[in-house]
């Protein structure tokens, strides 16, 4: 794996892959800018100012690595259980330095599952789903892709699985995400059979995200190292997460 500037992990106030800490914090370097993630302790974070850290943490990730651990993160899920009983996924199609879910939409399909992919809901906050393959996705507001307007809806509690994009994630699951609520607004009206999953390469996982009280947690995280539960109690030796 490629080194990283040590301000990738001195973003969030702790050590990042080994990496020693900067030793250089004044204003002309450019690891501890605030717009690039100076060191200061996540308590300290306003959710703009670790939004901001976090994304470019992910964005500075050398394309190759990004490549190779969004590889590694989808190979992580579609071997789960969660993934091979789901007969319905939300899937999320990536803007920017995303995780990747190509892979992912095709192990779903090779399986026979039904993908469905959210668009902005007309009537309300939040986000409705609809049936489609990643190559019918179209353009559409703040630079992503949804269904096509003829594309079949598909109500939320008939997600079994449900995958969410994320800036920054914690070891909780609570998630941070581009600001709007979208996801929040969604998650907090899907039923309790649906599975909330983050996909999250591991410089986006904070020891907090700041939490306010619209804030939705996850299931789980899923980075290229490992599977964070937010439960992990509930799910040994029979939850719905590993087995």
């Amino acid at each position: 794996m490629s080194k990283l500037p040590c301000f990738e992990g001195e973003a969030y106030g702790r050590r990042c892959n080994g990496h020693p800490t900067c030793s250089d914090t004044g204003p002309n370097n450019r690891a501890t800018r605030p717009a690039r993630g100076a060191f200061f302790p996540v308590n300290d974070l306003s959710k703009r100012a670790l939004r901001e850290a976090a994304a470019a943490a992910r964005r500075l990730l050398p394309a190759e690595e990004r490549a190779a651990s969004s590889v590694a993160i989808q190979e992580r899920l579609v071997a789960l259980p969660i993934f091979l009983r789901a007969a319905t996924v939300g899937l999320y199609a990536p803007i920017g330095a995303e995780v990747d879910t190509a892979a992912i939409a095709r192990a779903a399909l090779r399986q026979g599952k039904e993908l469905a992919f959210p668009r902005l809901a007309p009537d309300r906050p939040g986000l409705d789903f609809a049936a489609c393959s990643p190559e019918e996705l179209v353009p559409a507001a703040l630079g992503t892709r949804e269904p096509p307007p003829d594309a079949t809806p598909v109500a939320g509690a008939a997600l079994d699985l449900l995958l969410v994009p994320g800036v920054a994630f914690d070891l909780r699951c609570h998630r941070l995400g581009r600001g709007r609520a979208y996801y929040d607004a969604t998650l907090a009206a899907l039923p309790p059979s649906t599975l909330r999953v983050g996909l999250a390469f591991e410089v986006q996982i904070v020891p907090a995200v700041p939490l306010e009280a619209h804030d939705q947690p996850l299931d789980a995280v899923i980075t290229e190292a490992r599977v964070i539960l937010r439960d992990p109690e509930a799910c040994a030796g029979g939850g719905p997460i590993l087995v």
